[in-house]
């Protein structure tokens, strides 16, 4: 197990050199990287290392294999690796509460954009999904319609990358969330209150509301999470809760 170890680090190690050749040769992106063989002279490493070290930034989308052409520098995919995790439906609990956090300091700290950039088109498709859940019944609408509150939310940053990570956010975070529709409308009923603030341009307070809006859903996301009584069920409409479930393990 030892050697193991060693030989993923070294490898991981010859992944950083590989980047900082490519940074210090001054290769664009779509530019052809030197072969296998090539690549392993000049590190004065195995190719077989080689072969592992493109594998994993191929993995990570730094690079791509085409066919008569050899291997291609490409722009990499800020996303691409936690879209793979998040798909694989493998992360444990600790991990998705991390997820969590990141995404409540995200919008808590996006609030200045958003407050910034706000529009009159934004306020009124903003009250109109709020009038809409006000009179929703199901709680998959409702859900479906939180999810579009805030995807304008991060639409509103200017910022595409936000954009596309709230998108991956969204598709794990809405596992977790109980389908009691009286539950989702006590906890929307914040939406009201924040769209009230964005049209007084109230930076603080808007911030504050996000804050108490997000911190509360987290509470019953972490219930969920501990094995807690929810009635949640996973991308297969199985329920989460019940006693074959894992404590470690979200799948």
């Amino acid at each position: 197990m030892p050697q193991q170890e060693h030989t993923i680090s070294h490898v991981e190690n010859i992944q950083e050199r590989i980047l900082d050749y490519i940074k210090e040769k001054g290769y664009q992106y779509n530019s052809i990287l030197p072969k296998e063989e090539e690549m392993a002279q000049e590190l004065g490493v195995s190719r077989v290392v080689v072969r592992e070290a493109y594998s994993g930034l191929r993995s990570l989308g730094f690079i791509e294999t085409k066919r008569k052409k050899g291997t291609i520098f490409i722009k990499p995919k800020v996303f691409g690796v936690l879209k793979y995790i998040i798909q694989s439906d493998l992360l444990d609990k600790d991990s998705i509460k991390d997820l969590y956090e990141l995404r409540l300091m995200l919008e808590i700290g996006m609030a200045d954009l958003v407050v910034k950039n706000v529009k009159d088109e934004n306020i009124q498709e903003l009250e109109e999904l709020v009038e809409k859940e006000e009179q929703c019944e199901d709680s998959e609408e409702l859900k479906a319609i939180d999810i579009q509150f805030h995807t304008i939310l991060y639409r509103m940053t200017g910022n595409r990358s936000l954009e596309y990570f709230q998108h991956l956010l969204q598709q794990l975070f809405s596992l977790y969330t109980p389908k009691s529709s009286g539950w989702l409308k006590n906890e929307m009923m914040t939406h009201r209150t924040l769209v009230t603030l964005l049209k007084k341009k109230d930076v603080e307070l808007f911030r504050l509301a996000m804050r108490v809006h997000l911190e509360n859903q987290f509470v019953r996301k972490e219930k969920i999470l501990n094995g807690g009584s929810t009635d949640a069920t996973d991308r297969n409409g199985q329920n989460k809760t019940g006693p074959k479930r894992s404590r470690n393990k979200i799948i």
